[in-house]
């Protein structure tokens, strides 16, 4: 079996799954991407608990949680104005809802002690991973938010902090990617620690478990034979992405899945109702819309040994983006296939 090529992620693979032209725009196209406020408010909360994840910081944790104000430690303080400044999120309501975000999720069990004090934690847990064992092919990598080992009762929690607007729905509760994935990764670095639970607390919702809608989503255990199953399946997920082209891009548009039946943000709805660029609702407000539906110019930017550094929409891109002795190239795209003629 030829060596795996391709990282695999569950957003990786979920967004594949979700719509193959999408895939092909994001990592074989490499088209710039439209952020949101959504996803910039995530990314600093994130490095706030990374920061505050190291133990020799932990005297900044004590304060925050002695004046349940984020802002009472001045170089945390400095940390999130200066990324929302540049993230463009610096506005009163986005600041004050991460505050809230961050201090929820600093107030839940934090360093893992409610158990019992740790054998090992760690923040931003990276793994990547190649295994190559017979009929088993794959290589994954990712980031786990919060791990805690603990050696006596051989147990492995993980955790994942979620700043999306809703607990999760349909298939993400079920069959979930980031849980298998994580599960399968802790069980390869330490095999040792055999009883394993991920857990995804949503920072917008109460983090009281018995709460009429609680922020706390912890998955049933998952056994050896199921993560034996789940290698099966990114074998051939590998396979697949792989050798993925524009033909294998034109297959699965979630345009043509139909709308969901389950509540999730799937199918039709990643493309969303927008009929043409820059539509309004009655409001006023700009209809969403996938980023990759619709036409659009933007720049491609690579360094003085012609390597991609990265695209710029035209209306993003500045000079100084390119490096010393780099180039770029302005180009196309038309627009997804099955919305555009």
């Amino acid at each position: 079996m030829p060596e795996p090529k391709t990282p695999l992620s569950a957003s990786r693979i979920k967004t594949a799954q979700s719509c193959s032209w999408l895939y092909w725009c994001k990592y074989k196209l490499r088209l710039p991407e439209k952020g949101n406020d959504g996803a910039r408010r995530g990314s600093i909360c994130h490095l706030v608990f990374e920061v505050l994840g190291i133990k020799k910081r932990k005297k900044y944790y004590n304060k925050i949680i002695k004046t349940q104000d984020v802002f009472s430690v001045p170089s945390i303080k400095r940390l999130i104005l200066k990324h929302a400044v540049k993230e463009g999120v610096d506005d009163k309501d986005n600041i004050d809802l991460m505050k809230d975000m961050i201090f929820n999720g600093l107030s839940y069990d934090f360093f893992g002690g409610d158990l019992s004090k740790p054998t090992e934690e760690y923040s931003e847990k990276d793994f990547d991973i190649i295994k190559q064992d017979g009929d088993v092919a794959y290589k994954i990598r990712g980031f786990i938010d919060k791990l805690f080992l603990y050696k006596k009762q051989k147990f492995a929690l993980i955790r994942d902090f979620k700043t999306s607007k809703d607990v999760f729905k349909g298939k993400d509760q079920t069959d979930n990617l980031q849980d298998l994935m994580y599960s399968l990764a802790v069980q390869k670095l330490f095999p040792q620690y055999s009883n394993r639970i991920s857990e995804f607390l949503f920072l917008k919702f109460d983090l009281d478990p018995n709460a009429a809608k609680s922020g706390v989503v912890r998955m049933e255990p998952l056994d050896p034979e199921e993560l034996k199953g789940f290698e099966l399946q990114l074998t051939e997920i590998q396979k697949y992405l792989d050798n993925f082209s524009e033909r294998d891009a034109k297959y699965n548009f979630a345009a043509h899945q139909g709308f969901p039946k389950d509540n999730s943000f799937s199918g039709k709805l990643l493309c969303g109702f927008a009929t043409r660029k820059g539509e309004l609702k009655k409001d006023g407000s700009p209809k969403w819309h996938c980023p990759m539906k619709f036409d659009f110019f933007y720049y491609e930017v690579y360094d003085s040994e012609g390597q991609f550094v990265k695209s710029y929409f035209e209306e993003d891109f500045l000079d100084k983006l390119v490096p010393k002795d780099g180039f770029c190239e302005l180009r196309y795209y038309q627009g997804c296939p099955a919305h555009s003629s």
